[in-house]
Parts: structure tokens; sequence; C-alpha cells
């Protein structure tokens, strides 16, 4: 089993720094104070090329933090490349291949105005349906009209995601947005992909997180509270989806989940709290219920009901989410392993949750063309 020992985060954002800036910053406290013990360095940067016209940040990244001499690799699976460089980290150290692995992941993506960042971003679709005009906010507006008809749930209920994830973001000091964002804002913002509108969207983000994860039986020799990755399980589906049969049905991420609570040994109602991937509102509605935390078409009362609030029984995007702190696509998967260690080990500070043991974290790539669920124990 791989443990989490440390973590570190840049300021999700706009700014003019470089990516290598926010990598540095994001990892510096870990190198700092375990660079000698560091044997294997798992990189997240998938759209480096696309964004920053560069190559070879990996190779980049080792020779400046002073890790010259440690090998390295890159992980790329769009926008869930960072939670599949820690299942490369857990799967590494699992087979003995290394002891300690330093996890970094990051974005710079207002390189170029957002028309051409979505483009790029687009390229991540079948690439007959994107010739079609398809794009990801227009799949997640085309889930919420399908959710709305399938479920009668009221427009609102699906803001209230939004809502609720910049008030949580407004408690976090490196998420993208820290303002509060009411109910008759998000409805009256501009609409993106009818019905939704911009404030139920994810921004374009610059950012990194990085980890350091180490094996289980060395990780009381770093710290007094390490995080137990219990189980991490991934699961795909075709990237066609004209060929599924219904855009609120998502089987990778009902497939990762079972694997994920099998793997672990849980329920979806042993979790204490839940980092999901809310490119959109309406996934949150959704992958709740895929993951069989919720019944299907209840997902949206309960949220209404506060039970996904921060003092609710079950707290959900703690840190902001996608739609609040951001997105750097390299980052996220990360980022959300940086959340639910912090609140494991409670230095979340102002947005702290209560009873938490065990936290969850669903990372995907494309809209469901990969799922990556993370299960975290407290030692």
């Amino acid at each position: 089993m791989a443990s989490i020992v440390s973590t570190g985060m840049s300021k999700f954002g706009n700014d003019s720094r470089k990516l290598m800036d926010h990598l540095l910053e994001a990892s510096a406290g870990i190198v700092e104070q375990f660079r000698d013990t560091i044997d294997y360095v798992v990189l997240s940067t998938p759209y480096t090329l696309a964004f920053n016209g560069a190559s070879g940040i990996s190779s980049a990244f080792t020779s400046i933090s002073g890790l010259v001499d440690v090998p390295y690799m890159s992980v790329e699976n769009t926008s869930a490349s960072g939670s599949s460089a820690i299942l490369a980290a857990r799967s590494m150290i699992e087979s003995g291949q290394a002891d300690h692995v330093l996890v970094v992941g990051g974005e710079k993506m207002n390189s170029y105005p957002t028309r051409t960042v979505s483009r790029i971003i687009a390229t991540l679709l079948a690439k007959e349906e994107a010739s079609a005009g398809l794009t990801l906010p227009s799949v997640a507006a085309f889930t919420a009209k399908e959710y709305i008809n399938r479920y009668a749930c009221p427009r609102e209920s699906i803001a209230n995601v939004a809502v609720q994830n910049h008030h949580n973001g407004s408690l976090n000091p490196l998420a993208h947005f820290q303002k509060e964002i009411p109910m008759e804002k998000v409805m009256e913002s501009r609409v993106i992909a009818d019905p939704l509108r911009l404030f139920e969207f994810c921004p374009i983000s610059d950012g990194a997180a990085a980890l350091f994860v180490v094996k289980d039986d060395l990780a009381e020799s770093f710290t007094k509270n390490p995080i137990n990755v219990l189980s991490a399980e991934s699961s795909s589906d075709t990237s066609y989806l004209s060929m599924r049969s219904s855009f609120i049905d998502i089987p990778s991420i009902r497939s990762a989940s079972v694997k994920a609570f099998r793997k672990a040994a849980l329920k979806p109602e042993d979790i204490d709290v839940v980092e999901l991937h809310d490119m959109a509102s309406i996934l949150e509605i959704v992958e709740l219920e895929e993951m069989g935390i919720f019944p299907r078409g209840h997902a949206w009362e309960m949220i209404d009901s506060g039970y996904t609030a921060l003092n609710g029984e079950l707290p959900v995007n703690t840190g902001g989410g996608l739609i609040s702190r951001g997105h750097p696509l390299g980052a996220t998967g990360i980022a959300q392993a940086v959340e639910i260690a912090e609140q494991l080990s409670c230095k979340a500070q102002g947005r702290q949750v209560k009873n938490h043991d065990v936290g969850l974290s669903l990372n995907m790539a494309g809209y469901g063309n990969n799922a990556n669920v993370i299960i975290y124990g407290v030692s």
C-alpha cells in the first residue's frame, strides 16, 4: 500500500507566470524537505506542447529542481492525467520499483485566447464529432436537459451545485475564484450552452499541485499523519459519445467506483468527504449517482437539502471543485488528492469538515472516456 505524506499547491488562476514556476512552487516544500529520499518523479503536464509550445518538461523540471539524477516519467491522459499519475506512482510503490515518489502536475492554459484554448481541449473528442460542432460544454448541456426531463429536476437545483462550490472556494486561499456567487447571479450569468450558464462551468486556469507518495510501512518516518491510498482504480469507455445510450449514464465512473469500493473493502456510505470532477454543475449530480452514493434521480434533492454542504453529512468539493478552485488539466486530479489529504489531516483551515476518516476523489478524462476513482483513509 502507498501513503501520502506531504502535499503542495500553487495558487490556481490566471497569471503571468510560466508553467515551470507553478510546478516548482507546488513541489518546493516536498523537494526541500525530502530531496535525498525521492527515488522517482511522475509528472502530469498533458497539454504543455499545445499550450506552451514546449516538450521535455519532465527533464527540465528534474534538472531545475535539483533532482537531475532521479528517474522520471510523464503521464498523459487528458483531464485525468493528474489522477493517472497517482495511479502510476502507487503501482511503482506496490511493485517495488520505487519507495518514494514525487507526483507533480500542472498546466499553463492562459497562454492563448479562450477560443483557442477551447479548440485545443476539444481535440480530446472524437474527430468526427468535434468536426460536427460537439464541444464539452455542449455535451454538459445535453446532459442537463436529459436529466431535467427524466427526473423532473428543477433548473435551480442544478445551479445550486455552482452556488455551493463557489461558497467552498471562497474559503480556499488557493482557489481561482474566491467569492460567493448567489443563485440569482448564477442564473443571470451568460448562457454558455443552454441551459447551463457561465458560473456553472470551470474556468480556464493556470496552476500546479504535488504529492509525496511513499511505501506505507515507511510513512510514519515522514509524518505523524500519513494518508493511506486504500484503492486507486480506473475504467474506460468509448470516446465516441454518439455511441453511448445516454448522456447521464457514464459507465466508466460506475465501473471504476465498483472496483475501488471492492478493493478498499468499503461501501459508498463509508465515505466522509468527496472530491468530484465538476467540469460543469450537472456533472456533480450525475457523478454522485453513477458512483452509487445517491439513488438515481435523487442527488439534486440531497444537494438542495444541504447534505453535501461543508457542514452536511457528506461534504462534496470542499475546496471549491473545478468550478471554483479551477481546472488546470494536468493538476486537477492531484489537487483533488491534496484537498482530501488536507481534510483527513485536519489542515483545511476555514473549510475543515467533521467526521473525516475516509475520502474519495473522482477524476475524468474527456466526458467519461476514462475515470479514475481513488479512496483514501487515515492511518
